[in-house]
Formats: structure tokens, C-alpha cells, sequence
């Protein structure tokens, strides 16, 4: 029988937690809307483009086959992931609709991979959190802001369908996509206000996004949980942040061993100290590239669990659970953002910059004021409003490339047409 790890916390120097991001853009192909996972695994079968979806496919179930794999041979993982919310629906309809179950790799069957996290998530509840985002991965900087809360909450809304009220309940956290903020005062009150709203406790930010206090060395910004204040007008708001380790990011994303990783996060705990014990958390994409898709969890995340008797001064944990754990309200530190916000890469240019993507944004926000008075009209639904939604995929204007913006043409001209 599955037993949870025992809590023996007191030994250790330093808390580590791998996190992987997952998304897929919806795209129009071939005349109708497809996730675009679904559009590569319906290439020509000897393809490249195939031949990745197929590894894809297995990366969105690597992290609930390990946790499963680790747990049963007697180990105690700790993983968090975020996946877009029309990633999950695709993940969804590909383990309904038998696609997964026609697909080998390495000699097994994806098979249900929903199946396999609603398993994952009840009976292996301590090992992966979960945390929110926006439905279509949606860039928040550049997104109309009366459309943020649709965006949160429809993700809440897909993943308690496919895990449930329970499940949905242990998700504390949130993953702005491209870990993108606006460093505008009064915006970033008004976000930090709706993310409280809808239940999160905590949020993920990269060091680009903050201030950097005078003093602190960046271990000391990167590997502690920080209150992030934001204040507007007289007015105040604070909210949990944890944030990115950029170095540690870039390394999982390359193919860090475990060795490797235990001699970097004992550095960290030296600078950040023991009390409480630094807080490790680097994120990479989780199936982009050779490594993610063949190396990551046989050769760097496996091994950190299998050998764990080998570094008996790292613990493992989750972000809420470390927060539960070491973090006493009147110890924690203060961040603010930078006056410019930030993103993964420092700053908003990938999503706002250039002749393209304002004609993009510029048509999204059109379609958004045209929409909120759809809805004040009381003609508004839930499949108007996930047409609207899917518009303001990060992926239409990050790219800055002329079929990225005919597919956010193609969504918006279908979405006018549901308007109607």
C-alpha cells in the first residue's frame, strides 16, 4: 500500500521542486480547429512532425507515469506542472477519442493519459502539484484586462471537469503564462486582487519581473518565498511569490544531471542559510527539445529519487507544501515589481513589439469591447466567450510571424461569426 513520505524535514540544508510547463496552441487547419498535438500526429506517419508529436504525447504523461513509476518502487517524488487549459482539453479528447491508444513510444501505449493523472491525483496526491493558469495561455500584459478573470477561471473550470472539486481545491498556486506581468501600479493591484479572488495563494514570478533590494545577492532573491507587494492610489495588496531559478532553469532545460544538481542547490544553501532552508525551483518547457522529450526523467529526475540516501541534506517538497511547512508570517520578506514588470525573457517585446502584433492586439481588443457588450445585452455564453478566449493565444503574437497572425485572423473571423 502507497504510503506518504514521513515528515523529516529538520536535516535539511535546502528544498528542491522540478517544475515543468506544458502548453499547445489550438489552430486552424485544413478548414477546421484542431489542438495542434492533434494536427502533427495527423501528418504523414513517417514525417518528422509526427514522429515529435508522438514523443509530445509521452511528455504529457511523463510526469504522472514517474510519480506512479517512483511511488510504487517505494520513493516519495515531488514534481510541479501547469498545463494550459486547451492542452488539457486536447490531452482530453485525444485519451477519449482513442487516438492515444493507437500510439507507441518506445514499445508502449500512451493510452488514457487523463485516466492516468485523475489516478495520479487521488491516490498520489502529495507528489505533483498542480497550478493554475489562464485557459489559452493568454499573455496577461498584453491581454484585454476585463478578459483576465474568463481567462482564470475557465481554466479552473476545465480542470475540475476532468479531476474534480477536490483536486481543483490543492491547486494554490498560479503560473501567469510566460510568467508575464505588468509592472503598471494600478494593474498589477488589480491583478494580484483577481488572483486572490478566484483562490490562488501564491504566484510564480522570474527575477526580470523584480526589484532587485540592495544587498540581497540573487540566490537570496530567487530561492526564498517573498510577500510581492503592490500598491495604487493609497491603496495595498500582497500576494505569496516564488520565484524562478533562472540558472537552474536554463540547466534542467539542457539536461542537468543529479549530481550536478545536488552540488548546485548545496551552493545555494550556503548563501541563502538554513533557517528556513532555501527554496529551489527551476522551470523549463517540459517537451521542447531532445532532452525534455528523450533524457529528463530516466536520467536527471528518476535519479534524484533513486539515490536520495546520497543527499540526505536535500529535501524534496512542493511549493505549497514548503510554504506549510517552513514559513512563519512575520519572517518573510518583501519584493516589488519592477516598474516596467517583466517576462521569462525580461521584458513584454516578444508580444507587444512590431507592426504584426499591434494589428493583432489591436483586432483582439476590438473583438473583446464588441463581446462586453455582447454581454450586456444578456446575449453572452460560455461558447462565445471560449471563442474570444482562444483570440488571445500568446502563441498569435509571439512568434511575430505572418502565419501566426493568419491564424489569429482565422480565430477572430470565427469568433465574430459565433458573436453573431
Amino acid at each position: 500500500m502507497y504510503q506518504k513520505a514521513p515528515k523529516m524535514f529538520n536535516n535539511s540544508q535546502v528544498i528542491f521542486v522540478p517544475w515543468l510547463h506544458f502548453h499547445q496552441p489550438p489552430i486552424w487547419n485544413n478548414g477546421k480547429l484542431q489542438g495542434n498535438l492533434e494536427k502533427m500526429l495527423n501528418s504523414e506517419a513517417n514525417s518528422e512532425e509526427h514522429w515529435n508529436a508522438q514523443w509530445f504525447a509521452q511528455a504529457y504523461k511523463n510526469p504522472a507515469r514517474y510519480a506512479q513509476q517512483l511511488t510504487l518502487e517505494g520513493h516519495h517524488p515531488r514534481m510541479m506542472v501547469d498545463y494550459s487549459g486547451v492542452l488539457l482539453e486536447e490531452i482530453a479528447k485525444l485519451s477519449k477519442n482513442g487516438i492515444f491508444s493507437n500510439i507507441y513510444v518506445d514499445g508502449k501505449c500512451i493510452g488514457n493519459v487523463i485516466s492516468l493523472w485523475q489516478e495520479v491525483l487521488t491516490e498520489y496526491s502529495d507528489t505533483i502539484e498542480f497550478t493554475g493558469s489562464a485557459y489559452s495561455h493568454c499573455y496577461f500584459p498584453a491581454t484585454p484586462e476585463r478578459d483576465h478573470e474568463a481567462q482564470i477561471m475557465e481554466w479552473r473550470k476545465v480542470f475540475a471537469d476532468l479531476f474534480g472539486e477536490k483536486a481543483l481545491s490543492r491547486v494554490r498556486g498560479f503560473w501567469p503564462p510566460e510568467m508575464g506581468v505588468s509592472g503598471n501600479p494600478a494593474e498589477a493591484l488589480r491583478f494580484v486582487r483577481l488572483l486572490k479572488k478566484c483562490g490562488y495563494e501564491w504566484i510564480i514570478l522570474p527575477n526580470a519581473a523584480l526589484e532587485h533590494p540592495q544587498g540581497w545577492s540573487t540566490p537570496e532573491l530567487e530561492n526564498r518565498v517573498h510577500w510581492l507587494v503592490v500598491e495604487s492610489c493609497g491603496e495595498s495588496e500582497r500576494i505569496l511569490c516564488v520565484v524562478r531559478d533562472t540558472d537552474m532553469g536554463i540547466r534542467q532545460q539542457s539536461g542537468h544531471n543529479a549530481e550536478g544538481c545536488i552540488d548546485d542547490l548545496r551552493y545555494r544553501s550556503r548563501v541563502v542559510g538554513m533557517k528556513p532552508p532555501g527554496l529551489v525551483v527551476p522551470t523549463s518547457d517540459g517537451e521542447n527539445g531532445n532532452v525534455m522529450m528523450f533524457e529528463y526523467f530516466k536520467n536527471s529526475f528518476a535519479p534524484l529519487f533513486r539515490e536520495r540516501h546520497r543527499w540526505l541534506d536535500v529535501g524534496f517538497m512542493t511549493v505549497s507544501e514548503y510554504i506549510d511547512t517552513y514559513l512563519s508570517p512575520g519572517e518573510i520578506t518583501e519584493v516589488r515589481l519592477k516598474s516596467t514588470g517583466g517576462s521569462w525573457i525580461g521584458g513584454h517585446q516578444q508580444w507587444q513589439e512590431g507592426d504584426l502584433r499591434q494589428q493583432v492586439l489591436a483586432a483582439v481588443e476590438q473583438l473583446s469591447q464588441d463581446y462586453a457588450k455582447v454581454v450586456e445585452s444578456g446575449k453572452g455564453s460560455v461558447q462565445k466567450s471560449k471563442a474570444l478566449l482562444l483570440c488571445e493565444t500568446s502563441c498569435f503574437v509571439y512568434w511575430g510571424s505572418d502565419f501566426w497572425a493568419q491564424q489569429a485572423k482565422l480565430f477572430i473571423d470565427r469568433a465574430r461569426n459565433i458573436l453573431l
